[in-house]
């Protein structure tokens, strides 16, 4: 299951795409889409 509040967390802290994609055990696109979809709502 993916870690969608885990992934927000992590980019707020600055961490890389890359390295949050290793981190939540994801694929780069999953983060670049969460992170796109959080900015939309305002979330990031």
């Amino acid at each position: 299951m993916t870690k969608y509040r885990e992934i927000i967390r992590l980019a707020e802290l600055d961490l890389s795409q890359s390295n949050i994609a290793l981190s939540c055990n994801v694929s780069k696109a999953t983060v670049n889409k969460t992170l796109k979809a959080a900015k939309a709502k305002n979330l990031a």
